[in-house]
């Protein structure tokens, strides 16, 4: 695990957005931004300020010890155990010829600019993966074991099928519109899930489940290069 993705998770830990999380250590957001996409490194001033928030300044550099001051129970995993370092996977060492295979799942993120305004360039960073049945995913899904990624719904627009959170699975083989159908996709600096529905003449429209909160959207033909397919969605799995 690298220093990025430690950085990643004190940001998750505290429950800010990367323009937040620059405010409160003293940096912009787009220089947050940089630090978890390893283009720079935090300085002196930012490392006192984590640990003056309680991080433990030893694990946010060399990921030894536990991410806060105290915490036992990080500092010591059981015996036989190790920590999946999440940046070291590889696509091609994503389950071998086993009986499970690692899908990966990806923090989506759209860059912003210096004002906080998003500039609709989407970012994918490894945080961890998640273990599935070969035969669950080939047979049942019919799907390529190399092709998914696992990615939270960043939104309730498809409650009550699928609700902020879940865990979805899509299939990015191919990422274009592939007919009728759920899909995650980045339009606008935003990460949506929705259904997309072909119409005759070429458009899109864009419907959710929660209809009341999200109203559909019409995308016309010559507008649907501002659309990025991340993929189709293929599973999901949440809580009950």
């Amino acid at each position: 695990m690298s220093v990025a993705i430690r950085l990643l998770e004190t940001r998750k830990f505290l429950g800010l957005s990367q323009k937040d999380m620059g405010r409160r250590f003293g940096v912009s957001g787009t220089t947050w931004q940089n630090y978890e996409l390893e283009n720079a490194s935090p300085n002196a001033h930012v490392l006192a300020r984590l640990s003056a928030e309680g991080f433990d300044i030893n694990w946010v550099l060399t990921g030894d010890g536990a991410m806060r001051a105290g915490d036992a129970a990080r500092a010591a995993p059981p015996a036989g155990f190790s920590e999946l370092g999440a940046r070291e996977l590889r696509r091609g060492e994503l389950g071998g010829e086993g009986r499970h295979v690692l899908v990966p799942r990806l923090m989506l993120r759209t860059i912003e600019d210096e004002a906080g305004r998003p500039m609709a360039v989407e970012d994918r960073s490894l945080f961890d993966a998640l273990s599935f049945r070969r035969s669950f995913i080939e047979e049942e899904l019919k799907a390529g074991t190399e092709d998914l990624v696992a990615i939270e719904a960043p939104d309730d627009a498809m409650q009550p099928a699928i609700a902020r959170g879940d865990i979805l699975l899509a299939d990015t083989s191919e990422p274009r519109l592939r007919g009728s159908g759920v899909y995650i996709f980045a339009s606008g600096g935003a990460l949506m899930v929705r259904r997309l529905q072909v119409r005759i003449d070429g458009g899109v429209t864009v419907s959710s489940d929660n209809a009341a909160r999200y109203p559909a959207e019409e995308i016309e033909r010559e507008a649907l290069g501002r659309v990025k397919i991340v993929g189709r969605v293929i599973w999901r799995g949440g809580r009950l």
